[in-house]
């Protein structure tokens, strides 16, 4: 889905009052069908989408009340072959999860998000300015790239804009994707060793992670798949019984915003678009600045084996840490491993309302 948002949003900003591409299932399909094997390559696929002018009309008719700009949308995209490779080119539709994308799909075409209205705003500060301008609109999803950030970028889909050649700024066209039959509450799902230790650092939690070093490594027999599993949980009890004691002494909501923007919206700021079959569900490092403003002390509780961060004013939950230990005891000291991954997953509240306004600041509970 990160091409094909990718896709959809070079599609969004080909259109204008000016003849063009317009976002369509058809022409999200259309550019599918034409992707090559340069896509999995760190290089990438690029393909010129629009050239030509685009401009708004005041009022009806054929000619432009506006000054019309000559606009040039790319698309750069750059994906592992092995986990896309069956949903692009010629036969993409032989994709066994084909009938799911094609939901997708028409979801991204007939929502109204929030990402659209932003989309449309920078479109607009060029198409309304009444200046003849040359612009110039790249669309990149690089998840290759963006696996070598270690976590620390979330942005998986990237609007770089370019005015007579000179670079906007825009956070606020920086996308971090998730899709599914439902929109997917998780917003990090990374190894438990680099989680805790990142857990440790932000709050302070003062424990000696050295101990712990090895768990960075692979286990690959079952005696050492046995030790990971075990000194994992150990690490994660540690983890999660210093940190409610640390909402205890009263030290730890101010961590813990920090601690979810990180994980949601990374250094690079991205918003949070999860894509469903029937819903779309956003947030932003905006709309959680607003919700820590008005509320802004938490409180943590262990629930199971997971601890749940509320809002303590409205006492709604935000988002949860879970341990997710799919592995098995074989034998004396030996274990097989499917799956060891730290989950942060949010609550209802971390979604921003579908007519969410920055400048009016309506979060909504």
């Amino acid at each position: 889905m990160e091409g094909i948002f990718a896709i959809a949003v070079g599609l969004i900003m080909c259109e204008s009052d000016a003849p063009s591409r317009q976002l369509t299932i058809a022409n999200v399909n259309s550019i599918r069908r034409q992707v090559s094997n340069a896509m999995y390559t760190r290089a990438g696929f690029t393909k010129v989408i629009f050239r030509g002018k685009q401009f708004k009309l005041k009022t009806k008719g054929s000619q432009p009340d506006y000054v019309p700009d000559f606009v040039t949308v790319t698309l750069k995209v750059s994906l592992k072959e092995g986990e896309v490779s069956s949903a692009y080119g010629k036969k993409y539709y032989d994709n066994t999860k084909e009938s799911v994308i094609q939901k997708l799909i028409g979801q991204v075409v007939t929502s109204s998000t929030r990402y659209k209205k932003d989309l449309r705003k920078a479109q607009d500060d060029y198409l309304l300015n009444n200046k003849p301008e040359k612009v110039d609109i790249v669309i990149v999803a690089d998840g290759v790239g963006g696996e070598l950030s270690g976590g620390d970028l979330k942005g998986d889909v990237a609007v770089n804009i370019e005015i007579n050649g000179k670079p906007v700024m825009n956070r606020n066209l920086n996308y971090s994707l998730k899709a599914g039959t439902t929109p997917s509450k998780t917003i990090s799902n990374e190894s438990p060793f680099k989680s805790m230790t990142r857990i440790n650092q932000i709050f302070g939690l003062g424990i000696d992670t050295s101990k712990y070093a090895f768990l960075d490594g692979q286990a690959r027999t079952p005696k050492e798949k046995f030790e990971k599993v075990k000194y994992t949980t150990m690490f994660y009890n540690e983890v999660i019984d210093r940190l409610v004691e640390s909402f205890a002494a009263g030290t730890g909501s101010k961590k813990a915003w920090e601690f979810l923007k990180k994980a949601a919206f990374g250094k690079d700021y991205a918003q949070v678009v999860s894509i469903g079959t029937s819903a779309t569900y956003e947030s932003s490092m905006d709309y959680i600045n607003a919700l820590e403003k008005r509320y802004p002390t938490l409180t943590a509780k262990k629930v199971g084996d997971n601890v749940k961060f509320f809002i303590q004013e409205i006492n709604k939950p935000l988002f949860q840490v879970r341990f997710k230990n799919r592995s098995k005891i074989t034998g004396p000291e030996e274990a097989s491993i499917s799956e060891l991954k730290m989950m942060i997953e949010t609550e209802k509240v971390f979604k921003q309302p579908s007519n969410w306004d920055p400048q009016e600041g309506n979060i909504g509970v």
